[in-house]
């Protein structure tokens, strides 16, 4: 049986990134020039795989083509380093207040590690015996710590890190990449084949939940069985298989794990979003057992967001 457990994981996208810095670049803008035929199309995915498809045609092979997205990237985090808003000092604060140890994010930037190293009082740490994967994000994360506060958090970039440019998750290849992996680690099946040492994970996730201790805290996946995670700038879009994927498995494990006592919960932007708006996405969050509460990104968006926690 699940404990109940009061660890928080605060899961963050690109919105989150877009409410706290200036000067977010779009996804066309990423891309490059977009053509009418296609100003329309919202989804990300479809957007990497048409630019990758006429790059392509160019003879830009697939690294080619994430080395001029990221170098587009860099630049906006580059500028982050140099102009870090001092007064997000409270967000390390909000993270030990809240008991949040780890932190998940879809974004590449290092926006994040920007504000622990600079405005927190953190310090980037090698964790040990850690050997990065190349190409996914399964097990992989940077771990931060404040001495004087005794506070450490782990960030999972699961969709890929600017330090890691083959992470980079970008069209449906390494998507479903992706989502292999990860359903090897929920199944107990996963391991790594890239460097030493190589952790296994020998332990189906629904056995875990049953015996906690059993939890080995080797990928953010367990963090969607065994901590409450505050999803906040993170659209939900349907094409984000990988996490719909986990909600979905989390449901259907809780059939047989009734006791699962973490909860997942949705702090979505009411300026954006709504029921009416979106009544096929809350239907679905209804049905995954997700919770959800509204918030607005106005200039208090941190205090928002923590004041939405338990």
């Amino acid at each position: 049986m699940c404990q109940r457990l009061v660890q928080n994981t605060l899961f963050v996208g690109n919105g989150f990134s877009r409410a706290i810095f200036q000067g977010v670049p779009s996804w066309s803008s990423l891309f490059g020039n977009v053509d009418n035929s296609i100003r329309d199309i919202q989804n990300y995915t479809y957007l990497y795989e048409i630019f990758r498809l006429e790059l392509g045609q160019k003879g830009l092979d697939e690294g080619q083509i994430k080395e001029k997205f990221v170098k587009k990237i860099r630049m906006f985090s580059d500028q982050l380093s140099r102009n870090v808003d001092h007064t997000l000092n409270k967000f390390g604060d909000l993270l030990r207040t809240h008991n949040i140890n780890n932190i998940i994010t879809t974004n590449y930037d290092n926006g994040i590690e920007h504000i622990l190293q600079n405005a927190c009082g953190y310090h980037k740490e090698t964790p040990e015996k850690l050997v990065p994967e190349k190409i996914y994000s399964i097990r992989t994360y940077k771990s931060f710590y404040n001495e004087t506060a005794n506070h450490r958090i782990k960030l999972w970039k699961i969709h890929g890190d600017l330090d890691r440019v083959k992470s980079i998750t970008l069209g449906f290849d390494q998507y479903c990449g992706v989502l292999s992996k990860l359903e090897d680690y929920v199944k107990g099946s996963y391991y790594s084949t890239h460097g030493e040492p190589s952790p296994k994970c020998e332990t189906p996730m629904l056995k875990k939940c049953k015996n906690p201790d059993l939890f080995d805290h080797i990928s953010w996946a367990e963090l969607f069985f065994n901590t409450n995670v505050y999803i906040v700038g993170f659209g939900m879009d349907f094409s984000e298989i990988d996490i719909w994927w986990l909600l979905n498995k989390r449901a259907r494990i809780k059939l047989e794990v009734s006791e699962i006592q973490n909860s997942i919960i949705y702090l979505y932007n009411k300026d954006y979003e709504s029921k009416a708006s979106k009544p096929e996405l809350f239907a679905v969050l209804d049905a995954f057992g997700i919770i959800y509460k509204p918030i607005s990104a106005d200039p208090s968006y941190l205090n928002n967001i923590f004041n939405n926690m338990t």
